[in-house]
C-alpha cells in the first residue's frame, strides 16, 4: 500500500483542520519578514531615536545605550508576530466559498517522511472508498486547502484566498492539482479570470504561480505606517477563457 492524496470538496467537518493549517501557514512568514524588516530604514531610525532618548532625557551612558538594540529588535519582532497572528485570525474567521481540501492518506505502519514519498493524487474519491476493510488501514489528515470568491473590484473574476499547503508536503505537486481544479470549476461557473495576491516574502509562491501561467497584473506598496513602512504586494491574474487556459485545465 502506498500513500496518496485525495482532492475533494470542503465540508464543515474540515473547518477546524483548515483553520489550523491556515494559521501555521501564515505564521511561517513571521520570521522571514522579521529578518527583512531588520534591514529597513525605519528599524535603524527606531534604534537611533531610542538611543537618543535614553542618553538625552535619562542620562544613560552611551555604552549602556547599546543595550537598547536587543530591546528594539524584540519590540520589532513582537509587532510583526502579532500582526501576522491578527492576519491569521482574520483569514481563519473568513467563511470559505467554493472550497477544496487536499486530504493525505497514509498506511498505519508508515515510517517514512512524506517528503520522501512518491504519491499519487486522486480527485473527489480514493481508490479504496468502496472497500471498507482497506479504508480502515489508512490515516487521514488535511494537508491543503483553497477557496475562491467573487473579486471585489474586477468584474467577472474569481479571487483565490485561504490557500495553504502543509510545508511537509510538495507545494508544487499538490498545489498544481488544486489550482487546476479551481481554474476548471471557475471556468464552468462563468468566470473570465482567476486572481490572487501575494506579498514580497512569498518567493516560492511567486515561482509557483509563474509556473502555473499566472501573469502580473499590478505591483504596489501597501502602506502600514505612512510612506516609511510599506510592504510590496503583487496582484496576479490567469485567463480562463482562452485556448491556452483551457489546455492548461485539461
Amino acid at each position: 500500500m502506498q500513500a496518496f492524496v485525495v482532492i475533494r470538496d470542503y465540508t464543515l467537518d474540515d473547518e477546524l483542520k483548515c483553520q489550523e493549517l491556515l494559521r501555521d501557514y501564515v505564521m511561517s512568514f513571521a520570521t522571514k519578514s522579521f529578518y527583512a524588516f531588520c534591514f529597513r530604514e525605519i528599524t535603524l531610525q527606531f534604534i537611533v531615536i531610542t538611543w537618543a532618548i535614553m542618553f538625552i532625557f535619562f542620562g544613560v551612558p552611551l555604552t549602556f545605550c547599546a543595550l537598547t538594540v536587543p530591546g528594539c529588535l524584540f519590540c520589532l519582532f513582537s509587532i510583526i508576530y502579532f500582526s501576522f497572528y491578527a492576519k491569521a485570525v482574520e483569514i481563519m474567521k473568513t467563511k470559505p466559498n467554493q472550497a477544496l481540501v487536499a486530504e493525505w492518506h497514509e498506511p498505519l505502519l508508515l515510517r517514512v517522511k512524506p517528503s520522501e514519498l512518491n504519491f499519487e493524487i486522486f480527485v473527489n474519491e480514493s481508490p479504496y472508498d468502496k472497500d471498507a476493510s482497506m479504508k480502515n488501514r489508512f490515516r487521514k489528515r488535511v494537508i491543503g486547502t483553497v477557496s475562491v470568491k467573487d473579486h471585489q473590484s474586477i468584474y467577472n473574476a474569481a479571487f483565490i484566498y485561504r490557500f495553504a499547503i502543509n510545508p511537509k508536503y510538495s507545494f508544487l505537486k499538490v498545489g498544481e492539482q488544486m489550482i487546476k481544479m479551481v481554474a476548471k470549476n471557475s471556468g464552468k461557473n462563468g468566470y473570465a479570470t482567476l486572481e490572487c495576491a501575494i506579498s514580497e516574502w512569498q518567493e516560492d509562491e511567486r515561482d509557483f504561480y509563474d509556473f502555473m501561467g499566472f501573469a502580473t497584473r499590478q505591483i504596489y506598496h501597501k502602506q502600514i505606517i505612512g510612506n516609511t513602512l510599506c510592504v510590496m504586494k503583487s496582484n496576479l491574474t490567469y485567463e480562463l477563457n482562452t485556448d491556452e487556459s483551457l489546455q492548461k485545465q485539461n
